[in-house]
C-alpha cells in the first residue's frame, strides 16, 4: 500500500501510539499458575474425604443398599463442589487486577475440574476400602459411587461463574475509561 505525499494532512494509515507495557506486568509467572492449579486440585482430596464421611452409604450412616440414598449421595458431592467453587472464587477475586489474572483464573478452573475428579476417585476408593460389604449386591451402584457425573462440573462452573460476574460488575461500575 502506498502512502500519499505528505501534504500536511493526516497520515494514511494513521499512526497508533500506545504506552509500552513491560512483559512482567502482563503475564503471570509459571510458578503462580502451578500454585493455583495444584491448590485447587489438592482440595479435591479434602472434598473426597468429606464426601465419604458425610454422604449416605459412606462412613457414618447407611449401607448404600437402598436406592433412595443414591441421589442424596450425589447431592452431597454436588454441595461440597459448590462450596469448594465459592471458596476458590473468593481466593481468586483479590487477584482481579494483578498481572496475568486471567491465566490464574484459568489455572484455578482447570485445577477445580481436576479436583472434582480427584474427589470422586478418593470417595469411591474410600468406599471400596472401608465401605459396608454386601454379600449379594443387586447392582454395582450399591457400592459407594457417583451416579450423576454432571455434579463434577459444579465446582469449576461455580468458580468461573462467580469470577465472571464479579469482574463484569466491577467493570460496569467503573464505567468507560476516559484515557486520551
Amino acid at each position: 500500500m502506498t502512502q500519499p505525499p505528505n501534504t500536511g494532512a493526516a497520515q494514511y494509515p494513521p499512526a497508533v501510539y500506545a504506552k509500552a507495557v513491560p512483559g512482567d506486568l502482563t503475564s503471570a509467572p509459571p510458578a503462580s499458575l502451578l500454585h493455583w492449579f495444584s491448590l485447587t486440585a489438592a482440595a479435591g482430596v479434602v472434598v473426597g474425604v468429606l464426601w465419604w464421611l458425610l454422604a449416605p452409604g459412606g462412613a457414618f450412616y447407611g449401607s448404600g443398599e437402598d436406592p433412595a440414598t443414591w441421589l442424596p449421595r450425589d447431592l452431597v458431592l454436588g454441595t461440597l463442589g459448590l462450596v469448594a467453587g465459592v471458596l476458590a472464587a473468593v481466593f481468586l477475586l483479590p487477584q482481579g487486577r494483578r498481572a496475568g489474572s486471567y491465566a490464574k483464573v484459568l489455572a484455578a478452573v482447570v485445577g477445580s475440574a481436576a479436583g472434582s475428579v480427584i474427589a470422586w476417585q478418593i470417595g469411591t476408593l474410600a468406599g471400596a476400602l472401608f465401605g459396608h460389604p454386601t454379600s449379594h449386591p443387586a447392582s454395582e451402584s450399591i457400592a459407594f459411587s457417583l451416579r450423576s457425573l454432571g455434579v463434577l462440573a459444579l465446582w469449576p462452573a461455580v468458580c468461573s461463574l462467580i469470577v465472571f460476574v464479579v469482574t463484569l460488575l466491577s467493570l460496569l461500575r467503573a464505567g468507560p475509561s476516559r484515557e486520551q
